[in-house]
């Protein structure tokens, strides 16, 4: 079986040497008080002696060494922190435009975004001058707390003004920009292009790749992860990737926005979630087993790199491990329960170093008996089968209490417009599943793929291209080598007219698009569409 690189961590709690290494002078800690979660640290000192002995022993793998935690990832990315300097882009006009669009437009009624947008030019002039200057703030007193029902799930979720969540956008817009390349590949959670089913595809990807390596796993969930994060290592954490003396207080000011642990509902916090595990996840990449796969795009030669995706290349060699996460729900695999019981104690020991448990519905299964994991459960096949000319090995079924929501729900609705939306959303489930019988069963309808209807494809009233790809704002783009594909003119959008480009970043081969209103962007375009100089390699800066 395959292991990842050697992994170190520091044996003390990292809440003790805060102060000394990363804050600066007007940062002073609150008073230190014994609790009942430090106690079960201290407790478990003999046992990890025990633990250790036991690790190094059978794994040879040195899980407890005196070197520090590495926060920020290693193999060449870590190069580029701390960053410096970023106001400047969150200030920059066209991220301040897009984050109002962004936000506005996501409100959940018309009135509400009919009301705003007529003070779009005055919010952007308020907020480039509050975050130039660094004294933006969010005030817990115009902060809403609502109560939210999600599924089984109830919880209070905060609420900020519509101006205070443009500014948060636009700065995190351009935090996640550069931090979000340093998190692994395998976590998806509040990733823009990683979702759920991405997730779960790639699970199903790699059983059928390397199934006796993963033949057995182990699922976890962080205790109240939102609410016991420690702020005081939240704000350690950020000056691992962000150096500026501008920014800094008001990403404080975004963790220090609840009495204890993060906000639920605030746009950081999903990008600060992620960073808080970061150093875990990367710890654990270090000791699960992991397979192989060719690099495709062959640019990282000889050596240990890794690539915008956060994938490790290694002599040329994509590295897939074995360890998944989506926001605070961890699973990995091994070829046997007694490995993925000393795994998890491995992790264990991890997250109790930032102050976290898990919950009690762990588990430790063969992939036989199903994991239930991200909306589907997954299966290992003993004997592989044969699947429009792929060899697989695993199979998926939806929840089966998602089954039996359907079900109800078409016995009971009689609006014929009602039960093509059931089943529209029903479909759209089964589609990363094998769910076809299950489909016609419920339905009396083929699940037909749309590639398979054979529709002719639309053309616009007024000839213009629209590309058919996703769309990325500037802000994403700016400074990473793009080649520029084709250009379409005067667009209409519903902010006006705008020029469509479609590109790709260099290096890849997902297509995306964006639009654009800036006339010296708009001139260059019409010039290199009219010379006839596409493909364009150039940089957005």
């Amino acid at each position: 079986m395959k292991y990842g690189l050697p992994f170190s961590h520091n044996r003390k709690t990292l809440a003790a040497h805060v102060w000394a290494n990363h804050f600066c002078e007007g940062h002073e800690p609150r008073q230190q008080r014994t609790c009942k979660k430090s106690l079960q640290v201290r407790k478990a000192g003999k046992y990890r002696k025990c633990l250790k002995a036991m690790m190094t022993e059978q794994l040879e793998i040195p899980f407890f060494t005196d070197e520090p935690l590495p926060a920020a990832p290693a193999y060449g990315v870590a190069d580029m922190f701390p960053l410096d300097n970023l106001i400047p882009e969150i200030i920059d006009p066209q991220n301040m435009s897009d984050s109002f669009d962004y936000v506005v437009s996501h409100l959940e009624y018309k009135h509400q975004r009919e009301k705003h947008r007529p003070w779009k030019e005055k919010y952007i002039a308020d907020l480039t001058e509050r975050i130039g200057n660094g004294t933006f703030r969010l005030d817990p007193a115009t902060v809403r707390t609502i109560h939210v029902t999600d599924g089984p799930k109830e919880r209070d979720v905060q609420c900020p003004r519509v101006p205070d969540r443009i500014g948060v956008h636009a700065v995190m817009t351009v935090v996640e920009r550069y931090t979000y390349p340093a998190l692994i590949h395998n976590t998806a959670a509040s990733i823009k292009g990683r979702g759920m089913h991405w997730l779960h595809h790639i699970i199903e990807d790699d059983i059928d790749a390397d199934h006796e390596n993963m033949s057995h796993y182990y699922q976890s969930d962080i205790e109240h992860y939102y609410d016991n994060i420690n702020q005081l290592i939240m704000m350690a954490q950020t000056r691992e990737y962000i150096s500026d003396p501008v920014l800094l207080p008001i990403t404080d000011g975004f963790i220090t926005l609840m009495p204890e642990g993060l906000s639920k509902g605030l746009r950081s916090s999903q990008t600060l979630a992620n960073l808080h595990l970061n150093g875990v996840d990367h710890a654990m990449c270090d000791v699960v087993s992991y397979h192989e796969i060719p690099d495709e795009s062959q640019e990282s030669g000889i050596g240990v790199a890794i690539n915008g995706d956060g994938h490790i290349i290694v002599d040329g060699k994509i590295r897939r491990f074995h360890y998944y996460r989506y926001c605070d729900d961890i699973v990995f695999f091994a070829a046997d329960k007694k490995t993925l019981w000393m795994l998890r104690d491995k992790l264990v020991w991890l997250l109790a170093e930032l102050g976290l448990k898990i919950k009690n519905t762990e588990a430790v299964r063969p992939i036989t008996e199903g994991l239930d994991y991200l909306g589907y459960v997954t299966y290992g096949l003993k004997k592989p089968n044969i699947y429009k000319g792929r060899m697989k090995w695993s199979y998926t079924r939806i929840r089966k209490r998602t089954k039996v929501k359907a079900a109800r729900r078409l016995h009971k609705v009689r609006s014929r417009k009602r039960r093509q939306e059931i089943i529209g959303s029903f479909k759209g489930m089964l589609c990363h599943a094998d769910g076809e019988r299950l489909f016609n069963k419920l339905t009396n309808q083929r699940m037909a793929k749309f590639s398979e209807l054979g529709l002719p494809s639309y053309t616009p009233k007024d000839g213009k291209k629209r590309f058919n790809c996703s769309t990325m704002q500037l802000g994403q783009i700016a400074n990473r080598p793009i080649e520029i594909l084709d250009v379409e003119s005067e667009v209409q959008t519903k902010y006006g007219l705008r020029h469509l480009v479609k590109f790709h970043f260099i290096g890849e081969v997902t297509e995306y698009k964006f639009f654009t209103d800036s006339d010296e962007m708009k001139f260059q375009l019409n010039q290199m569409k009219e010379r006839d100089l596409l493909p364009v390699e150039t940089t957005i800066v």
